[in-house]
């Protein structure tokens, strides 16, 4: 009988592998997050499956910068701004609502509009100039 003691084997695990992975880990990361454009601002825009145009109508909505609001270039108020839109959405079928605003006009008046328009469930696009 053998009482003697055992060899104890140590187990060691490498950390160089492991700082490998976690480098590119990062890298990885890094390069993705530039390639990735959070600025980027998507619109509700109108689609053909064919090459005709498909006629729809748009009911223009404007903003100035005396904060005045116009449905196709006739003066509301933004109590006003809901009834107006729903009798102009039943005048025609399937209407676009085409935002245009200011550029100095502040958020809070653009989200004020958006609501109106998201309760009545209209599909909506905001204009914008192109950038140069």
């Amino acid at each position: 009988m053998n009482f003697g003691r055992r060899k104890k084997v140590h187990s060691a695990v490498e950390a160089s592998s492991l700082s490998d992975i976690l480098f590119f880990l990062l890298l990885f990361f890094l390069i993705i997050s530039t390639l990735a454009s959070p600025n980027a601002i998507k619109l509700l825009l109108p689609k053909a499956t064919t090459g005709q145009a498909i006629s729809t109508h748009v009911i223009n909505v404007s903003i100035n910068a005396n904060l005045e609001h116009f449905v196709d270039r006739k003066p509301v108020s933004l109590a006003e701004l809901s009834p107006q839109l729903a009798v102009e959405a039943r005048k025609h079928e399937k209407p676009t609502v085409v935002l245009r605003v200011d550029k100095s006009i502040q958020v809070e008046q653009l989200v004020k509009v958006v609501d109106v328009v998201n309760k009545l469930k209209l599909p909506l696009v905001i204009a914008t100039d192109k950038g140069k």
